[in-house]
């Protein structure tokens, strides 16, 4: 029976070639084949049965097999190509191996496979006849070994000590750093937003109730700040801006009130009230803000103005 070539292209995620192994197992006879590619994810498999082979992918960095599949060899002199996909999501998160600077492997075995191949149409006699079939295998192992000496000259070249594994698996762990920053630092910065809110509700409650404001004012400051309370995954300069003009209109409308008191001093001087106010100021200078440093740098300091710690606000 005529034999037959695989041509396996690893595609996808080149990082992964150097280490992977390809197992070949012939379904019928139980012939079993096991070759490294090339780095570029390349392999030429020759002298095969033709029929269906079962390609298994490997890889040491993972449990499960890259590709598992029937593949079915045909009896031609042109070789069967094997696309397989390597998805780069599979090496998410895996450990760094300690990989040599060179594997010479898959040169040192298509080596002996071009001995093994010669051996049998080696030793003709003068004036023997050469054959179409004897001659096409020469002509396929010197292919095979000028691929090879390609490939050799590449990975012993002197081209530096880069490690680009290294160098891939370090990008990855900044941005999953940088990913869990920016999610976290907006976690913390709506949490904080939260808690002002409702400090400054509770503040406002007791205004009102030292105020005897009427309904129609009620509803009014409980409208801004559920406004607030509603927009704390906004970005911080519309936050910002939308906390300014509430704490303009909120200060706006505990002075009405306080006119509307019998002595308007004596009830701006109350610590609720003057504390409310303070806090007010606070929000309403926070106008044009665009970082988050700065908004927590505000509340640091009208929580350091108005003596109100963050356990206060959570009843502690």
């Amino acid at each position: 029976m005529a034999k037959a070539s695989f041509d396996i292209r690893l595609e996808g995620f080149p990082a992964a070639n150097r280490d992977a192994v390809i197992e070949l197992v012939n379904q019928a006879t139980g012939q079993k084949v096991e070759r490294k590619p090339f780095l570029d994810g390349s392999l030429l498999v020759r002298d095969l049965d033709p029929g269906t082979w079962e390609l298994s992918v490997r890889h040491p960095n993972l449990v499960n097999a890259i590709d598992r599949r029937l593949v079915r060899l045909f009896p031609q002199p042109m070789p069967t190509r094997v696309p397989v996909l390597v998805r780069p999501d599979l090496f998410r998160d895996t450990p760094i191996r300690d990989i040599p600077d060179a594997d010479l492997g898959p040169i040192q075995q298509t080596a002996a496979t071009v001995v093994r191949t010669l051996d049998p149409i080696g030793g003709k006699s003068p004036g023997e006849v050469i054959r179409a079939e004897d001659w096409n295998v020469l002509v396929g192992a010197v292919a095979d070994i000028a691929r090879s000496l390609g490939e050799l000259t590449r990975l012993v070249a002197p081209q530096g000590h880069d490690h680009p594994e290294i160098a891939e698996k370090i990008a990855e762990v900044q941005g999953n750093i940088q990913r869990f920053t920016e999610s976290f630092g907006r976690s913390l910065l709506e949490l904080r937003r939260e808690l002002e809110s409702e400090n400054l509700r509770k503040r406002l409650d007791l205004v009102l109730d030292r105020a005897g404001a009427s309904t129609a004012v009620r509803e009014r400051i409980g409208s801004r700040i559920g406004d607030l309370e509603v927009s704390a995954q906004a970005p911080t300069p519309a936050w910002a801006n939308r906390m300014a003009s509430h704490g303009n209109a909120l200060t706006r409308e505990i002075l009405e009130l306080a006119n509307e008191q019998g002595e308007p001093d004596e009830f701006l001087a109350l610590p609720e009230v003057s504390g409310t106010l303070q806090l007010l100021e606070g929000f309403a200078a926070a106008g044009g803000q665009t970082k988050a440093e700065q908004e927590l740098a505000l509340y640091r300091q009208t929580a350091a103005r108005t003596g109100t710690p963050l356990r206060t606000v959570l009843g502690g």
